[in-house]
């Protein structure tokens, strides 16, 4: 429908319904490949046995096996070890991701002395670094926050930083005309224009800092879903193995959706088009 606006100028708005209705014939089209996907590989493994059910177990015993996990208190206590590592290593990466960002991002000394640095130690491979930590900071809790917080940190401190050198300066200059300086300045004006980029670097640093709990889990751990995945694998439990990725695939987009909506009520103004080249 066409709508005049307060200047007088018609624009065409989608109703809502319409859009709604978009998007449920794409979620029908993904549940359906989904299904196809699932039919094919029953029937390779369990009907025709083109494939050993040793190797990859059929869709019918994965599930059996995800069902066996949730009632399994075993797995509760490796779940609840690998989100509470995860949950502080993410906390400790955005605080300091985003202090970091706005700082180096919004002073041209701090970002020519300091931003190379950053750059580097973001492309230096955190696998290379992940047994050195474990053997510093042991097998427990502390290697796996360690990995969560560093594999996380970067990508949120690199969009914020990109995202504090866009700031538009006549917001600054506006907010200085009504006395707005120092940390204040930073508080009310960089900070919000800015909040898009570090929801974006969260995003990301949420999905690398869960691999790098499960990463510290493999190498090195006695708990969480990591280790039961390793051990599942070792005992020639594919079944079971699969759940587990499974469980951890759920696990991670769960945290990405989250991300996303609280994205969506903070800056409703987000553009993905406008920050998707950020990182």
């Amino acid at each position: 429908m066409t709508v005049t606006s307060a200047t007088g100028t018609m624009r065409t708005v989608e109703p809502r319904r319409r859009q709604r209705s978009g998007e449920g014939k794409w979620s029908l089209l993904l549940i359906g490949v989904i299904a196809v996907i699932l039919l094919i590989w029953e029937a390779a493994v369990s009907w025709l046995h083109l494939v050993p059910e040793t190797f990859l177990p059929p869709p019918t015993a994965v599930f059996a096996s995800f069902l066996q996990l949730l009632v399994d208190p075993e797995f509760w206590t490796a779940f609840w070890f690998s989100i509470q590592n995860l949950a502080i290593g993410l906390v400790l990466a955005v605080v300091v991701g985003v202090v970091v960002g706005l700082a180096v991002g919004w002073s041209p000394v701090l970002r020519f002395m300091v931003a190379p640095f950053l750059w580097l130690l973001y492309s230096t491979p955190k696998v290379a670094l992940a047994p050195l930590i474990i053997l510093i900071l042991g097998l427990g809790n502390e290697s796996k926050i360690a990995l969560v917080f560093l594999l996380a940190v970067f990508p949120i401190i690199l969009n914020t930083m990109e995202g504090a050198v866009t700031v538009n300066t006549s917001l600054v200059n506006a907010g200085r005309v009504y006395g707005v300086n120092g940390v204040a300045l930073g508080w009310k004006i960089i900070f919000p224009a800015t909040l898009p980029y570090s929801l974006a670097g969260i995003q990301r640093g949420a999905a690398l800092g869960f691999t790098g709990e499960v990463l510290g889990e493999f190498l090195g751990g006695t708990g969480g879903l990591g280790h039961m995945l390793e051990f599942a694998a070792y005992q020639f439990e594919m079944a079971e193995a699969i759940a587990m990725v499974i469980v951890m695939v759920i696990i991670a987009n769960l945290t990405l959706w989250l991300i996303s909506i609280l994205r969506k009520r903070l800056a409703p103004w987000y553009d993905d088009k406008k920050v998707a080249g950020a990182s």
